[in-house]
């Protein structure tokens, strides 16, 4: 069916899907917590700010208005799309937890402007509050007669989140803005003042620098001379957004340290070791399924600076043409960086880097896992790089590098620090080294299971503390680091690819798949064990699949689980057993392609008025006769449209063995999901509204995350029994049940799948 979203492309049949939702339509509020639902406020330009502002009808119309108001918990504010502001948007108060303020849009159009024009820090800010969720605008701060010798760039933001009081500030969502031309000012921590320019300001320090630029999370004192207690942001959450043409970054996050003249030391976003007691970074961030490009300005740099947190998670992101790192973590403890596609990142605004990811100084429990970049100066760079900062881990696994100018691989790790870089497939046709390093003490690198392929000879950094062990390499590399080494042809199934690659509608990390083994190469079955290797490979496939893992990111010979059906091409009416692989039971009762939503976008409608079908009632399901393992991803559009409101599972999960894993129900107006053996109520539902429902079910790890229209609802939750492998999807009801349901869009494919 067609609904208001954006979905990633899926991925070949040979391996991996990348699908996606964009516009989450729901909020699911936890059914055991009441709160009074707050007031919905509605804001236009042919407003009046003498207006109650409750009704369509009688809007406000200034941003002042809005920005003199203490809002309560459950309220939202929301602006007429079309219209345009230009200044500041800063409504006050704040939400309680399950009770957020928001903003948001209404009406038809393009999504309600918010132009800073330089005249303010942040064109759309929040200071000392929390318990805030921001979606639909399209904000910028750029000003107007900026010039291109970078003399007019000033401390700007386009959505910046600030807070000095001392407390704990919760919950933060920022959902399906567009933020863009932001000028900011670009500072750096360090280098040599002689190198500044107009906009660019070096040796700066960790307070003054690296705090301008699309979105940004800053904590700051009220009196640098006397600190007292830190400011700590938990709960934020950036996705499905767009940051295009923001100077310094795309998104930042940073917490103060106390290092600027005249300052007392906090310590709060930095630390010298890896467990110093004054460190106290942000919790629990998450930045997922966003586009960020910084194409068209020469100042921007970063895509994403992950510093001073505690508990990241950064996936499904792309990073188009940023300068100097797609993602950055600086002073950062247990971050996932996954599934991200970066590409394009170059060397701008006097930065010394043009990398794709980087793990940079004092970053501990760092897994950067299934990421695919291409076409950067440098594919990866671990720049764990002060030898004052003596720690430092990171894990490195099941990312395809390709096509980097200047180094695939640059590890510039201090002693002190370790990395473990095993099944990565990097693949060369620029680049005079493949391995390369800067530091002359530098800490323990591991590479392991790599597959190192290139169409040229390259070199490889060669270091005491630099462990090559069964690593691959293709016949064109002559200096290889290894004494007894794996090499030969790969056999890639299309090395010379050029795309299609990720836009704004989401990463295509099926390109990535170009990069699998085909049949007879010599880095089939020739990896060693690796402890702790998290299972599943790039597309997400159980390693390994044969007698051992293979050399490099894919397994070779995974079976071919991608699957999807609409329902447009078949005719109305009943639906036969074994119409396109469909196993359905209707005894009794009624499965039917109907014309909902429309003649051109059918679905399947499911009726159950009386028993029938036995245990499988009214039954519409893929079954597998060979259990499908690994990550795998299970998305159905869903609607119940009846008054009986029986039980259906939307869908069930099960195991070889007919025993049910996942279960997920929409009954009696509410949205149920097992987690383990206890039934959960996640929140309700709407009569006649379509749902999308999205499964990511980890076999390896008996784990299971639910997304309810791109809005992640749970996360590792656990089976309700164990299941090695899928053996049959239904979505279904049975004994006194009754109602009926529509089913649509169903995909179901290896890989994962992110709210978009």
């Amino acid at each position: 069916m067609t609904v208001n979203r954006r979905l990633l492309p899926q991925s070949s049949a040979a391996v991996l899907c990348a699908l996606a939702v964009v516009l989450a339509s729901i909020v699911l509020i936890p059914a055991q917590r009441a709160f009074a639902v707050g007031t919905t406020y509605y804001v236009s330009t042919s407003g009046s700010d003498s207006n109650a502002g409750t009704s369509t009808g009688a809007p406000w119309r200034s941003l002042s208005k809005v920005n003199a108001t203490t809002f309560q918990p459950g309220d939202t504010i929301r602006f007429e799309s079309g219209d345009s502001w230009t200044g500041q948007l800063w409504p006050k108060g704040s939400g309680i937890d399950g009770s957020p303020i928001s903003i948001d849009s209404y009406g038809t159009g393009a999504k309600p402007k918010i132009a800073g024009q330089g005249t303010v820090g942040d064109a759309v800010r929040l200071n000392n509050q929390q318990y805030w969720e921001i979606r639909n605008l399209d904000v910028s701060n750029a000003v107007p007669t900026g010039t291109t010798d970078g003399s007019q760039l000033g401390d700007f933001r386009g959505i910046g989140v600030h807070g000095d009081n001392g407390q704990t500030l919760h919950h933060f969502v920022i959902d399906s803005v567009d933020v863009h031309d932001v000028t900011g000012e670009v500072k750096w921590v360090g280098g040599s003042t002689a190198n500044n320019k107009p906009g660019i300001t070096f040796a700066q320090g960790w307070d003054r620098s690296k705090d301008t630029g699309g979105i940004a999370f800053l904590t700051s004192v009220q009196d640098i001379t006397a600190p007292g207690a830190p400011t700590v942001l938990d709960d934020i959450t950036v996705e499905n957004s767009t940051i295009k043409n923001t100077s310094f970054s795309g998104i930042v996050t940073k917490q103060y340290a106390g290092d600027a003249p005249g300052a007392v030391y906090t310590g709060w976003g930095k630390r010298a070791t890896a467990t110093d007691p004054a460190y106290t970074p942000y919790t629990n961030v998450t930045f997922r399924g966003n586009y960020i490009t910084q194409a068209n300005t020469p100042y921007g740099c970063n895509g994403i600076y992950l510093t001073g947190v505690r508990g990241g998670l950064v996936e499904g992101n792309v990073i188009d043409r940023v300068g100097v790192s797609g993602v950055e973590t600086n002073m950062a403890d247990s971050i996932t960086v996954q599934h991200n596609e970066i590409m394009g990142t170059h060397l701008a605004a006097g930065g010394a880097d043009q990398n794709g990811l980087d793990p940079d100084i004092g970053t501990t429990n760092q897994v950067f896992q299934y990421n695919y970049l291409h076409d950067n100066g440098d594919g990866i760079l671990l720049c764990a790089c002060n030898s004052a900062v003596k720690f430092g881990s990171v894990i490195v696994r099941y990312n395809v590098v390709t096509g980097s100018s200047r180094w695939t691989l640059h590890l510039s790790q201090s002693a002190g620090t370790t990395a473990d870089i095993y099944n990565n497939t990097f693949y060369n046709t620029a680049a005079a080294a493949m391995v390369d390093g800067g530091v002359t003490s530098p800490g323990k690198a591991t590479l392991t299971n790599n597959l190192f392929g290139s169409t040229k000879d390259a070199t490889f950094r060669l270091e005491s503390s630099i462990i090559y062990t069964n690593n691959g390499y293709s016949d064109t590399l002559t200096s290889v680091p290894e004494t007894t080494p794996k090499k030969g042809n790969p056999l890639f199934v299309n090395a010379a690819v050029t795309g299609p690659y990720g836009d704004e509608n989401g990463p295509r990390l099926d390109t990535a798949a170009n990069f699998a083994l085909q049949a007879g190469s010599p880095f089939a079955d020739a990896g060693v064990s690796v402890a702790n290797n998290g299972g599943l490979d790039f597309a997400g496939a159980t390693v390994p699949l044969g007698s051992a893992a293979e050399i490099g990111a894919f397994e070779r010979g995974a079976p071919n689980i991608a699957f999807t059906d609409t329902f447009d091409s078949l005719p109305t009416g009943t639906l036969a057993n074994g119409t396109n692989g469909w196993r359905v039971i209707s005894t009794n009762n009624d499965i039917s392609v109907v014309e909902t939503p429309s003649a051109t976008d059918k679905s399947v409608r499911l009726t159950r008025t009386v028993d029938g079908g036995g245990t499988d009632g009214t039954n519409l399901a893929r079954l597998f006769s060979t259990p499908l393992q690994g990550l795998v991803t299970i998305d159905a559009q869903v609607m119940r449209n009846d008054t009986q409101a029986g039980w259906f599972g939307l869908p069930y999960v099960y195991n070889s063995s007919g025993v049910q894993a996942v279960s997920v129900a929409f009954a009696r107006g509410q949205i149920h999901a097992y987690q383990g053996t206890t039934d959960t109520v996640l929140g309700t539902y709407t009569n006649g509204k379509w749902y999308r429902v999205t499964l990511t079910v980890d076999t390896v790890n008996q784990r299971f995350d639910l997304d309810i229209d791109g809005e992640r609802i749970l996360t590792d939750a656990t089976f309700r029994t164990s299941m090695p492998g899928i053996a049959k999807i239904a979505w279904y009801s049975n004994g006194g049940e009754r109602g009926s349901v529509h089913v649509d869009d169903v995909r179901i494919a290896r890989g994962p799948a992110y709210g978009q």
